[in-house]
């Protein structure tokens, strides 16, 4: 079997000194357990911008939310994609600069991942702007100047989603999950509330355009801010070439370069989808939908970023013992954090769809298959991120693969007929498809099972604490705060009682 430079210097920290280049030296890692108590802060502020975001722009009308989420839907497919899976990459090859001789050489390796992201982050971004007046007729039909319009105004998103993608991921390897939730989960989502927010709230009728420079402007400023404290974490430090050769990068990161595009395509292309195959309109509703899934699945990511480092240093360090810990503990964390909200939502999903926009209530039933959907996503843990961990950035491409087959399949299938019912179903079968292919494929690469006691006492509480209460209240919104009221508590009182099985008090501790 070859040995490659990452077997080699398996879970190693930094060296001792730093060896040239710019910025201070490389700073010790967190631990899963601190970079989670910080991840989650992050994710909660992003959920309430990403929350207010869909609440301002669904009351403006169902078209525009369509026309806006489908354009900032096209924006981070590109951006991601143009990441290259470089985000992973960083984290996965990092150890390896970090321990390199004479002395550490982050910027050896930062220099081989971010030259090719700038470039097709630039050809992703001028594709864009070309073909805006195609894409535009091929989605919104009679609206298609106008989302052609702010495809336009998006397009230097593109390569600044990119670039800032891969520097925080540079910063994760480096072993801080600080920047990456003070400027992709803080300052770019509070940038961009308050950028639509402002064109919305004082533009009686606001072009569609400007409400794209709302958003699209933090997205420059965070590109600009994640380059700066990637040079002041220590990721500009080292002299020479890279420690990890370019052909071992690329062979580990191209496979994930392709499976991010395809990722992002499951998350984001359904909006497209049904704006193509039903009308912006529908599409605005079904955006309103997929918002309140993407906030419950934003929170399983950022506890998965978290770990994200923690699981290569065991599972792909050779310590499977603390790695198969680690997973079910963060499974767990998953299941205690997640759960309770997506069950409420499934149990009142008209109340939470009333609360966009009043005119979206009736089709509470998509929302609770997408909800249900999730719970199963979630129970499986961060299954994806472990086998990348474990190397097997091809099995995770073949995964993602079936997944995004499945859900256009599907699609295709079943929205001219069912509507966002369809759309609901085939987005949900595709997404369980892959979370389960990939913890299978985890089974038999290191027979590490995600779902373990942390998991099983968090969802046997979440199940106890808000079911009966959600089905025995009407789907209003008393009905709602009732069940908070009664739920809340109840499941506060269980996670107490099993917090040291949860490792609750760990997050948050260096």
């Amino acid at each position: 079997m070859t040995t490659t430079v990452a077997d080699r210097a398996g879970a190693t920290g930094t060296a001792p000194s730093a060896g040239g280049g710019w910025g201070a030296p490389p700073r010790a890692d967190q631990s899963a357990g601190a970079a989670t108590g910080v991840a989650l802060v992050g994710a909660v502020v992003t959920t309430v911008n990403n929350f207010g975001l869909l609440f301002l722009v669904a009351h403006v009308g169902a078209v525009l939310a369509g026309l806006f989420f489908s354009a900032t839907a096209l924006v981070i497919v590109l951006g991601n994609s143009a990441g290259l899976g470089t985000m992973t990459g960083l984290v996965y090859f990092m150890p390896v600069a970090r321990a390199a001789e004479p002395g550490p050489n982050p910027r050896g390796l930062v220099k081989v991942a971010l030259g090719p992201v700038v470039v097709a982050g630039l050809l992703g971004g001028g594709l864009l702007l070309v073909a805006a007046p195609v894409v535009g007729n091929a989605i919104a039909g009679s609206r298609g100047d106008e989302l052609a319009q702010m495809l336009r105004v998006l397009s230097p998103a593109v390569p600044a989603w990119a670039l800032t993608m891969s520097a925080l991921g540079a910063t994760r390897g480096l072993g801080s999950m600080v920047p990456t939730v003070a400027v992709q989960q803080v300052g770019r989502p509070m940038g961009q509330l308050v950028g639509v927010g402002t064109v919305l709230l004082t533009t009686e009728h606001p072009p569609p355009w400007l409400v794209a420079a709302g958003w699209s402007v933090p997205v420059v400023a965070g590109a600009v801010a994640a380059v700066v404290i990637l040079w002041r974490e220590g990721g500009l430090v080292g002299s020479g070439p890279s420690p990890v050769p370019g052909s071992e990068f690329w062979s580990y990161t191209r496979p994930r370069s392709f499976a991010t595009a395809l990722q992002i395509a499951l998350e984001r292309l359904d909006v497209v989808l049904v704006s193509a195959l039903a009308g912006p309109a529908v599409a605005g509703i079904y955006s309103a939908l997929s918002r309140y899934i993407t906030a419950g699945n934003f929170l399983v990511f950022s506890i998965g970023q978290a770990c994200g480092p923690g699981l290569r240093r065991t599972l792909g360090g050779g310590d499977p013992t603390a790695g198969r810990r680690l997973l079910q503990q963060a499974t767990g964390w998953m299941v205690l954090i997640v759960w309770p909200y997506l069950l409420a939502v499934a149990t009142k999903p008209d109340t939470f769809l009333g609360l966009a926009n009043p005119e979206f209530a009736g089709h509470g039933a998509a929302l609770t298959v997408l909800a249900l959907c999730m719970l199963v996503c979630s129970a499986v843990g961060p299954a994806d991120l472990a086998l990348l961990m474990l190397g097997r950035s091809r099995a995770s491409l073949a995964a993602v693969a079936l997944a995004l087959t499945i859900d256009l399949t599907l699609a295709w299938l079943l929205i001219p007929r069912f509507g966002l019912m369809g759309a609901a179903v085939a987005w949900g079968l595709a997404v369980m498809a892959q979370n389960l292919t990939a913890a299978t494929l985890v089974r038999r690469t290191s027979g590490t099972v995600s779902f373990g006691r942390p998991a099983l006492v968090a969802a046997a509480g979440a199940v106890g604490a808000v079911v009966p209460i959600g089905l025995s209240t009407p789907d209003t919104f008393t009905g709602l705060l009732v069940a908070a009221a009664v739920a809340g508590p109840l499941y506060v009182l269980w996670a107490a009682r099993w917090r040291r099985l949860l490792g609750l008090s760990s997050i948050g501790r260096r």
